[in-house]
Order: structure tokens, then C-alpha cells, then sequence
């Protein structure tokens, strides 16, 4: 492949990452690995070594993305930092173990489980109301910190940030405000998926049949550019997504997370 196709296709993946990950307060995994892995698959890398450094690299995208739109959404009052501590915490530790669990056990049958979870979700978010203030939003310090201890290991087994599965238990679960849950996921991300990569590039540090500039399981060339582009437009996509109806934004996740189950079922 020429190269500067490749990097075209990263600076294209990137932006694509970074509108989801500004706009719908999800990291945009399910968009960087796979074009991250087709990629490396056309460059000779090994299948099982390019899928886990496209899931390391895209959780190094979305460690720097988020820190952008988890500020525009902050700067929008979009952000609840109550319990955000022990979400970033324990989805820290969830992540790094996952990671560490991920790479020792095959992990096809909890992509199996995780994706008809997805699909019970989704018709959860069809038929539930979800709130529109913040009056009934959850005191409950454990339900937090269990939102970050699965949201983190998911990040770490499957390469995905963990907003897939954090926004809905906010808004069905903890009765966030959609606006309110997508810029608290996305601040809980930070800490997920730089406990995932961290990991990552633990495990990588001595495996031999990475590409080229790899730190670990991170790829630096392919993190370099999905980066400039995605946190560029992750920052103007968190300012739009404050303009944008609720019902609009819960329709938009259905569809993302009913399109995660499926893939993760094998369907599509």
C-alpha cells in the first residue's frame, strides 16, 4: 500500500474517532482498530499481533482525544465530578487488569456475552425513559465505582474505551441527563483507556513481529496520526453536541451500541 494512502486512511479514521468520541462521549474504538488492523494486515503483520496493537494503539488515541472533549464538555457544564473519582479509579485498575487477563485467556466467548449484553441494552434505551434533570441522579458511591471497575475491564479485554457500556448504566441506571452522562464518560475514559494502554505497552515491551516504531503494543506512527486529526475534531464535536437534541443523541447510541453487539456476536 502507498504510504501516503495509509496515512490518508489514518487521518480519515481519525476524524471519525474523534466526532464519536466528542459528540457521543464514546472512545471511537469500534472506527481505529479496525482500519488500524486492515492496515497492518497489508503491511505483513501478523493477524493476532496486529489486532492487539490496533486495540492498544486506539486506546493511546482515545487517552489523548478524551482529555480534549472531556474539557470542552467541562467548560459546558456537561461534566459530573461527584463520584468521577471513583469511576476513574477503579475503571484504572479494571483496565490494566483486563489488558493483563486479555492477552493470557481467549476472550471470544466474552465478546459473545458482551454483544448479546449490547442487545439487551439497546432495547432497554428504546423503552426507557431517560431523564431530563439532574434531581434523581444516584448517590450511591458503589454503583459509581462498579461502573468503573466493568467499564474498565471491558476497555482492557475488548480495546474499546467503555462508554459503550458506561452512558447507558448512567442515564437507565444512575438517571444521568443524556448531555450530563456523555461528558462524564468521557472524563471516566481518560482513565480507562490510559490503564489499558499503559498495560498494553507493558505486554508488548520484549514480543517480537511488532511494526516499526512500536512502544510495547503502541504503535507510534499510526498513534501520531489518528491523534492529530481526532483530537481536532473531538474539541469542535463536544461544543456541537451540547446543541443537539437529547432524543437525537440517545438515537445515535442505539444505533452504536446496537451495532457493537452485533459485531461482537459475529453478525456483522
Amino acid at each position: 500500500m502507498d504510504f501516503l494512502v495509509y496515512v490518508l486512511l489514518l487521518l480519515f479514521g481519525g476524524c471519525l474517532g474523534g466526532l464519536m468520541a466528542g459528540l457521543l462521549g464514546v472512545g471511537g474504538g469500534v472506527i481505529l482498530t479496525p482500519i488500524q488492523y486492515f492496515l497492518l494486515l497489508s503491511y505483513g503483520v501478523e493477524s493476532n499481533v496486529a489486532m492487539t496493537v490496533s486495540f492498544a494503539t486506539s486506546l493511546a488515541v482515545i487517552f489523548v482525544t478524551m482529555i480534549r472533549s472531556t474539557r470542552k464538555h467541562h467548560l459546558n457544564g456537561m461534566v459530573v465530578t461527584d463520584f468521577l473519582p471513583y469511576i476513574m479509579f477503579l475503571g484504572f485498575l479494571g483496565a490494566v487488569l483486563g489488558a493483563f487477563v486479555s492477552v493470557n485467556v481467549d476472550v471470544s466467548v466474552l465478546k459473545v456475552l458482551f454483544g448479546f449484553l449490547c442487545i439487551f441494552t439497546v432495547f432497554n434505551m428504546i423503552f426507557v425513559k431517560y431523564p431530563d434533570n439532574d434531581d434523581h441522579i444516584s448517590k450511591s458511591v458503589f454503583m459509581h465505582s462498579l461502573l468503573g471497575l466493568v467499564g474498565g475491564l471491558l476497555c482492557g479485554l475488548l480495546g474499546v474505551g467503555g462508554g459503550i457500556i458506561m452512558i447507558p448504566i448512567l442515564t437507565l441506571v444512575l438517571k444521568y441527563p443524556t448531555h450530563k452522562a456523555i461528558g462524564t464518560s468521557s472524563a471516566s475514559i481518560i482513565a480507562t483507556s490510559l490503564g489499558g494502554m499503559i498495560a498494553y505497552i507493558v505486554l508488548g515491551w520484549n514480543v517480537g513481529g511488532l511494526p516499526e516504531f512500536s512502544l510495547g503494543y503502541v504503535n507510534l506512527l499510526q498513534f501520531f496520526f489518528l491523534t492529530v486529526t481526532s483530537t481536532v475534531v473531538a474539541g469542535f464535536a463536544a461544543n456541537i453536541s451540547k446543541k443537539v437534541d437529547a432524543k437525537k443523541l440517545k438515537y445515535m447510541h442505539i444505533l452504536i451500541v446496537l451495532y457493537i453487539g452485533l459485531k461482537m456476536i459475529g453478525l456483522v
